[in-house]
């Protein structure tokens, strides 16, 4: 599906910032800590970085962990397709080794679950029964999310399910993960996978349902009624007037996207991936913000040139949410432009 240009380091294995990088991340940085205030509640938002072993996201991963502790963010978002696929045990090289780079921040960092993350595409391709290559949820559970468990709140006896939400008590502001790829991982007779993640999407009942009575539950809370939400998905939960990749709308989106619309005065935003572009739209007066991928890959003309051996071949967001103006200023390192997006305040 996708053309990704991942190019291999020299050796770059650690998190050390490049030289290339430095004018550039201290002017992000600079920027973004301008736009910070008291109060405002700090993100970093980085997306598809289709990692190879080896490749520059370490690079991209360096610079992260860095704007991140210059600025004091709340917490890391990486909104899915972490890794590059190939055979399993390829593949667990390169999310393990993305993720121990990106753990070197000084805050919390939250991977969601991607399209490419489970990994099918590779034994589809291949029509290798019994998908062996396959990194099924309760794997990426014990790898990538079990450790967050009392970091982060799960839906109690369906973890697997790897949606989650973190709570920044001290700023009324709930952080909601969830996972699009919330299908029945089941091998059929044949050997092939039921429903395979590369291209079926969906939220279960069960995740709608803890939408709906956790994680934009807010009774119960001190000043519950003065609690926000930031949601977060690799795919837009609709897709409405969505650009770039959309192809196929995620089951029970707009069961869920109903969810969201009763408790609106709670949502400040709605953040994906996927697409690789850059797009603010409106669905119900909630922004939905898609950020540029990380990886070094332009997929359309309308997109920023991106250039490996340039601060180009990444891009993330620093994000700051402004409540008392309804803003969230969005500073954009590598590729692109800042973004200021408006919500109801």
């Amino acid at each position: 599906m996708h053309q990704e240009k991942n190019e291999v380091g020299q050796g770059t294995t650690s998190c050390t910032i490049q030289d290339y990088y430095r004018e550039s991340m201290s002017k992000a940085v600079d920027r973004a800590r301008s736009v910070q205030e008291q109060g405002t509640v700090d993100l970093l938002f980085l997306t598809d970085p289709h990692h190879q072993t080896g490749g520059n996201q370490l690079r991209a991963a360096a610079a992260a962990v860095q704007a991140a502790g210059e600025l004091s963010v709340d917490c890391i978002v990486i909104g899915g397709d972490l890794f590059e696929n190939g055979e399993k045990a390829q593949a667990l090289n390169a999310r393990s080794e993305f993720m121990q780079a990106m753990r070197q921040a000084s805050c919390p960092v939250f991977p969601i679950q991607g399209n490419h993350d489970d990994n099918s595409i590779y034994d589809y391709h291949r029509k290798l029964a019994g998908a062996p290559n396959v990194l099924f949820p309760v794997e990426t559970y014990e790898e990538l999310y079990r450790d967050l468990d009392g970091t982060v709140a799960f839906d109690k006896g369906n973890e697997t399910g790897m949606y989650s939400y973190y709570d920044i008590p001290g700023k009324r502001t709930r952080i909601v993960m969830l996972n699009s790829v919330d299908i029945v991982y089941k091998i059929k007779s044949d050997g092939m996978l039921l429903q395979n993640g590369q291209w079926e999407y969906g939220f279960s009942d069960r995740q709608v349902e803890w939408v709906e009575s956790k994680a934009l539950n807010f009774r119960g809370l001190p000043d519950g009624n003065d609690w926000r939400a930031v949601i977060f998905s690799h795919l837009p939960i609709v897709q409405r007037g969505v650009k770039g990749y959309v192809d196929g709308e995620a089951g029970n989106g707009e069961k869920l996207w109903k969810v969201i619309k009763q408790n609106r005065k709670h949502v400040a935003a709605c953040l994906f991936g996927h697409v690789h572009i850059d797009q603010v739209l409106y669905q119900d007066g909630i922004p939905m913000i898609s950020t540029l991928n990380a990886v070094s890959c332009r997929n359309y003309n309308e997109c920023p040139e991106r250039t490996v051996g340039t601060d180009a071949e990444t891009a993330f967001d620093l994000v700051s949410i402004h409540y008392p103006t309804g803003e969230l200023r969005m500073t954009r390192f590598g590729a692109g432009q800042d973004r200021i997006v408006r919500f109801g305040a």
